[in-house]
């Protein structure tokens, strides 16, 4: 079944298929080949996750990107590069609701990652319950190379990653590949990349097949019992990530960045 996207609030940003199943496989498709996720995708893709939420012949929830080459590439550097600290709150606050929307799923998630999955896309997929990457996969939190902390979800990768390896992905901005992602525990599991998704689809069909009123159930359960401290962290990143646009730093370094990219 396709989803009126006007009724997902998601034009152009994510489209949404129900099978009969209860299998929704949502696909981001704005921001380009690279999946760019700017304030206006994201305020989208929170409403549809939000709006699936509420739909009680959903089972499983696929979430994936449009292409090959990336699940998401990053939040819009020109966007982001324009940010002052007011603003840099709010749009942050809009990453962080769509990231919150993918958490508060009642039914599992599946995150299917081939490629880059960068910054605000691993975040969005470390919100997920469980994540499938291809083997060719590389997973980077980039933020400090250009000025700003990686926030939103830097709580919730220690808690899946370990402290001493989320600080690494962090402060040094380097990427892992799919075979350290998986020894890390960050994804569930690698396969070939002409597999990845059909590896995908046999998870969903076999959560889908289950009870459907246990599958909520335990959801509550995973979801109430996260360390208390994950949801204030977070909203404690919000303010920190505003504070860091009272620096001319990010500034500079986005614009540095850009203009390297126009020249190459």
């Amino acid at each position: 079944m396709q989803l009126d996207q006007r009724d997902t609030a998601a034009p152009k940003a994510a489209s949404v298929e129900v099978d009969a199943q209860g299998i929704a496989r949502v696909r981001i498709c704005a921001g380009g080949p690279l999946n760019i996720i700017g304030s206006s995708t994201a305020l989208a893709l929170g409403a549809l996750l939000r709006d699936l939420a509420k739909n009680d012949s959903v089972r499983v929830v696929v979430i994936m990107g449009t292409g090959q080459k990336t699940f998401v590439g990053g939040a819009d550097l020109k966007e982001l590069a324009r940010l002052r600290p007011a603003t840099a709150r709010h749009f942050i606050g809009i990453l962080h609701e769509m990231c919150e929307a993918a958490r508060d799923l009642p039914v599992p998630s599946i995150c299917v990652v081939p490629g880059w999955c960068i910054g605000v896309g691993l975040e969005l997929a470390a919100s997920c319950d469980i994540r499938i990457a291809s083997d060719d996969a590389r997973f980077v939190m980039p933020e400090v190379k250009i000025g700003i902390p990686s926030v939103i979800q830097g709580a919730l990768l220690s808690r899946l990653i370990g402290e001493g390896r989320a600080r690494w992905l962090m402060l040094t901005g380097e990427a892992i590949d799919s075979a350290k992602a998986e020894v890390w525990g960050l994804v569930t599991e690698v396969v070939p990349k002409a597999q990845l998704d059909a590896a995908a689809d046999r998870l969903a069909r076999s959560l889908a097949d289950m009870s459907a009123s246990g599958m909520r159930a335990q959801k509550r359960v995973l979801r109430t019992s996260e360390a208390p401290h994950l949801d204030g962290s977070m909203r404690h990143s919000i303010e920190i990530f505003g504070a860091a646009y009272e620096s001319s730093d990010p500034e500079r370094f986005m614009s540095a960045f850009l203009t390297r990219q126009k020249t190459h």
